[in-house]
């Protein structure tokens, strides 16, 4: 089990906050390890099933990261409020792998093999995709990944473009059948 460290990043949370984090972390790992078990299982006709889906989200997540990309390179890498940290106060993100739930890895795994985490990450309070940047590729990242914008760059991104391009995947995800995966 992984033990947080804090790196001096947020000394004022308790060591049973520090340990909730963990545990709520090391839940989420068991999770995004069974959505992985659950996709390498998957039939060949869920699968042709599961790329049509794929194909539309990754094409509405490349838009997103167009429109976002150059103020989140530009921004991000010298925040000092990483939103990426588990225990991020506008987001926090310890209860899943990524921001991952079941639809969106499925929908982002398809097709693709996604890097490994790096689950020590945790231990430093950061996403276990996070190397000085996101380890995703911009097509295959969770839809939680573009739900927060801090004020800087939002000031940056044309906002109301993004929130369209946000319904039409929101659209892809509420629409999609896991039932249809499984029979």
């Amino acid at each position: 089990m992984l033990k947080y460290r804090d790196p001096g990043m947020n000394n004022s949370r308790s060591q049973k906050d520090k340990d909730k984090i963990m545990a709520a972390f090391n839940n989420a790992r068991k999770k995004f390890e069974l959505y992985e078990k659950f996709y390498l299982g998957l039939s060949q006709e869920a699968k042709k099933y599961l790329r049509h889906q794929s194909e539309q989200y990754k094409k509405i997540l490349s838009d997103i990261q167009g429109i976002i990309l150059s103020a989140v390179q530009k921004n991000c890498s010298a925040c000092s409020h990483c939103c990426c940290n588990l225990d991020a106060p506008q987001i926090p993100i310890c209860e899943s792998v990524g921001w991952f739930g079941h639809v969106d890895y499925l929908l982002a795994r398809c097709a693709t093999i996604l890097p490994d985490p790096c689950y020590e990450n945790a231990e430093r309070n950061l996403c276990p995709f996070w190397s000085d940047g996101c380890t995703l590729p911009p097509d295959c990242r969770s839809y939680r990944c573009t739900e927060y914008f801090c004020h800087r760059l939002e000031s940056e991104i044309d906002m109301q473009l993004v929130y369209k391009y946000k319904e039409k995947i929101q659209s892809v995800i509420t629409g999609f059948s896991i039932g249809q995966c499984m029979g």
